[in-house]
């Protein structure tokens, strides 16, 4: 105990936060850590892994003192895999020659190990990876040691987790604006609404990550939401009965986003029965306005997720702006052409439709 006393645990801590402050790139600071780690422990190696980007898997993001052929071995899967899965505890092994219940025995023994400690490394109550400590010799891992190693390499995961954050955010604003343009790009190349509904409802609800969209327009005769233009939905679902703009989702009519989390329990729903069979579990429903007039609704239908957030309600609803603009310019451009074929047939010109 007098030799892991004398240990130096803070320097390490004061090198990496000079790393992270100077904007070293993160997996340069992970090998840092990685490096200190097994040096200040006095290790034969350490490394460090992450649930993959894409959610599938562990990534290797640093290691130190370990070879290749270790480190790129195959994946074990199985429930009691140690180096290839992220323990729910720490779980250490003092000696690996008398432990024939790890799946990765034989490989640890080749590669010189010969005792191991695995730590699960927590984000936002999260575990996100594991730091993996290996031993030349049988050995005990002490409370202390286990602390150090987590803490530290927990601050260079903490960065690299809020980078990936980052780099989410930018892809999906990407995304966002790319749709954006694209329907801006069609809405001003063409007259022709059916083209840019179609659009619409496609990338809608891919961006969304929706089971499907739907824009229906208001009949001011019959107060009714007729369908112009679906994605994703079933066709008995899209012809299951008229839909009552007074009686589906009626504060749409009223110029309000509604937000239906539940449809198993919201009463706003004219259909619910039909909407649950199709898978549907939450509803976004946007009214599509004119100068202050409600002219018809989008509708972006969901499986089970996460609670729509306000970023995503503020994407839809600037589509569906676009989409009432759009709307608005197709039913004008009508207007101003049949008026001018009625004026060509009043002056004799009935050939004149040009």
């Amino acid at each position: 105990m007098e030799k892991m006393s004398a240990r130096d645990y803070l320097t390490p801590f004061v090198e990496v936060g000079r790393a992270l402050s100077d904007n070293v790139d993160n997996y340069s600071i992970m090998n840092l850590i990685a490096q200190r780690i097994t040096e200040t422990l006095q290790l034969k190696g350490t490394f460090v892994k992450l649930k993959s980007a894409e959610g599938e898997g562990l990534e290797l993001v640093s290691s130190h003192g370990l070879s290749e052929h270790f480190l790129l071995s195959e994946p074990v899967r199985t429930p009691d895999s140690v180096c290839f899965q992220i323990p729910s505890d720490v779980k250490c092994f003092p000696n690996i020659q008398e432990n024939e219940e790890i799946p990765e025995q034989e490989r640890m023994l080749f590669e010189g190990i010969r005792s191991a400690a695995i730590i699960p490394v927590e984000v936002e109550h999260d575990n996100v990876g594991l730091v993996g400590l290996f031993a030349g010799e049988p050995r005990e891992f002490q409370r202390a040691e286990l602390t150090f190693a987590a803490t530290l390499a927990g601050q260079g995961v903490l960065s690299i987790f809020w980078q990936r954050r980052v780099e989410r955010y930018v892809e999906v604003e990407r995304a966002y604006l790319k749709t954006f343009q694209e329907i801006s790009c069609t809405i001003n190349e063409t007259l022709n609404i059916n083209k840019v509904l179609e659009l619409v409802v496609n990338k809608v609800s891919q961006i969304l990550g929706g089971k499907g969209c739907t824009v229906r327009l208001l009949d001011p005769k019959t107060q009714s939401l007729y369908l112009a233009q679906a994605y994703g939905l079933s066709q008995s679902f899209l012809e299951k009965g008229p839909v009552d703009a007074q009686k589906s989702i009626v504060e749409n009519m009223a110029g309000r986003i509604v937000v239906i989390e539940d449809v198993f329990t919201d009463p706003r729903l004219q259909y619910p029965a039909e909407v649950v069979a199709e898978g549907i579990r939450k509803i976004l429903s946007i009214p599509l306005s004119v100068r202050g007039k409600v002219i018809g609704v989008l509708r972006v239908f969901t499986g089970p997720r996460a609670p729509f957030t306000q970023r995503e309600i503020h994407f839809a609803s600037a589509i569906a702006q676009q989409c009432a603009f759009a709307i608005e310019n197709a039913r004008m451009y009508q207007r101003v052409k049949y008026e001018y074929q009625q004026m060509m047939i009043d002056f004799g010109y009935e050939g004149s439709g040009q």
